[in-house]
C-alpha cells in the first residue's frame, strides 16, 4: 500500500494508542508500504512547517516504507492521471497526486489517504 502524505503525517502527529493511529493501522495490517521519493520533500517541508526534526522523521519513513524511485513512465501516467480526474470535477487534483497514484498502480498497490480528491478511484482507500 501506497502512503498518501497525509497518512504519512497523521501517523507522526498522533501517538500510537490515538483512535487516528489505530485507524491507518487497522488498514495498513500487514500490508508492505511503499512511498514515492518525492514525498520525503513534501514531508520536509511539514517538519520546517511544524518544527519537527526533519532527518528523525524521514529515518523514520524510510524504515517505515519503501521508497519508489521517480521515473519516465510514473510521470507521464501521471500527468494523465491529473488531467483525468480533473475532467471529472476534482479539481484539487495535482500533478502530484497524479504522480503518487501511478506509482501506486506501477507496483501494483493501493493508496491509503485522507485526501477526498482521491475518492470513486478502485484503487485508493480515503479514510474519514
Amino acid at each position: 500500500m501506497l502512503l498518501d502524505t497525509s497518512a504519512i503525517i497523521e501517523v507522526l502527529r498522533h501517538p500510537r494508542t490515538s483512535k487516528e493511529f489505530r485507524l491507518i493501522q487497522k488498514h495498513i495490517g500487514e500490508e508492505d508500504l511503499y512511498v514515492l521519493v518525492v514525498q520525503l520533500a513534501e514531508l520536509s517541508d511539514w517538519c520546517i512547517v511544524n518544527n519537527v526534526p526533519v532527518r528523525e522523521r524521514i529515518e523514520e519513513v524510510k524504515n517505515l516504507a519503501n521508497i519508489i524511485p521517480l521515473d519516465e513512465d510514473i510521470c507521464l501516467q501521471g500527468s494523465r492521471i491529473k488531467n483525468e480526474r480533473r475532467k471529472k470535477g476534482f479539481a484539487g487534483f495535482g500533478l502530484l497526486d497524479g504522480l503518487l497514484l501511478a506509482a501506486a498502480r506501477s507496483v501494483g498497490e493501493r493508496v491509503l489517504t485522507f485526501d477526498r480528491d482521491f475518492a470513486e478511484e478502485e484503487d485508493c482507500l480515503v479514510l474519514p
